[in-house]
């Protein structure tokens, strides 16, 4: 039977890192191998949002989809997993296989793989192990380089998003419409309904919890500005970058993984993490320099934002399984 690519989540909630995993499993399938996407318990409605995502719905025909119950494991399956602690769930299913530790591919895609708070500190126990791994970005790279072994199986391949599904060139006379998500907490709209109260603001779109790629697509379209309101550690925060995509000007905490596509005072604002003053002040500067030095700051986010598209990461992807196949 030809050697299958299987990648294993957790569910199928339409969350970042599962997400960015489907994407690696269509690389493979356009790649031609046999790819199988496997789910540990499927957790949403039929059909799952996360198979309505756009570049599944471009090229994933042909992908087996299946729960871990009815999986059957085989001695060639190069298996692909993100969450740290669905290696021992893995490692427990092929057991009786006897399977080769570098069979096993890791995508890294958090800055804070080596923080014992992170999936019950199993992410610091695994860097110890001999698996081979992929880093979404520098960031990542260097925060584990460190502190793995095998080194020479430790692999840098790009972030790349689904960029023709937000893009949407900044204009000059954009009207400025604020969007923040509630997807990490309510601060975004803490801010926007500040900025409306004081004035600075009169237009706000909100995307909550559960929206659909079509209406997530929507937001970004309609609006011009975004309140990134990542975590105060991310391996990348794929909204600000889906922003840029779109022309807004994003307000920014630094956020480690986030430097991959943000240049403060350049390509975004940057705002303190939590910080309601230091928003209301980026907004402030929006609202002054719209048609001049924050049209600038759109441009150049655009541009960057068009630099990462998948087609570069399905070539990263498309040499590693070559190698390893």
């Amino acid at each position: 039977m030809e050697p299958r690519v299987v990648f294993f989540v957790p569910s199928d909630k339409p969350v970042g890192g599962i997400a960015k995993l489907l994407d690696y499993a269509v690389h493979a399938r356009r790649a031609d191998h046999r790819v199988v996407f496997c789910c540990n318990n499927f957790t949403s409605s039929d059909p799952s949002r996360l198979f309505q995502k756009p570049y599944f719905e471009a090229h994933g025909e042909g992908i087996e989809v299946c729960e871990l119950p009815s999986f059957e494991a085989s001695d060639d399956d190069v298996v692909v997993f993100t969450l740290p602690s669905s290696h021992r769930i893995l490692f427990q299913h092929y057991a009786s296989n006897g399977k080769n530790p570098l069979a096993f591919l890791h995508l890294l895609q958090n800055v804070r793989v080596s923080n014992m708070a992170f999936d019950n500190g199993y992410s610091f126990r695994l860097l110890s192990k001999p698996v081979r791994r992929v880093c979404i970005t520098q960031e990542v790279f260097d925060a584990v380089h460190p502190l793995v072994e095998n080194r020479d199986e430790l692999h840098l391949i790009e972030h790349g998003f689904d960029f023709q599904a937000f893009d949407k060139a900044p204009q000059r006379d954009d009207p400025l419409i604020v969007n923040f998500n509630m997807f990490k907490g309510p601060f975004g709209r803490d801010v926007a309904e500040q900025a409306e109260a004081e004035g600075i603001i009169d237009a706000v779109i909100k995307s909550g919890n559960g929206i659909t790629w079509e209406k997530l697509r929507d937001n970004y379209r309609d609006s011009s500005v975004f309140l990134a309101t990542p975590l105060a550690e991310e391996g990348l925060y794929l909204p600000g970058l889906e922003a840029m995509a779109a022309g807004h000007l994003v307000i920014t905490p630094d956020a480690v993984g986030n430097r991959f596509y943000c240049d403060f005072g350049d390509n975004c604002l940057h705002a303190g993490w939590r910080d309601h003053a230091s928003y209301l002040e980026a907004l402030r500067w929006c609202v002054d320099n719209w048609t001049g030095e924050a049209f600038e700051m759109r441009q150049k986010a655009y541009l960057r934002a068009k630099e990462l598209d998948l087609d570069n990461e399905y070539e990263g992807v498309r040499n590693l399984l070559e190698k390893m196949m």
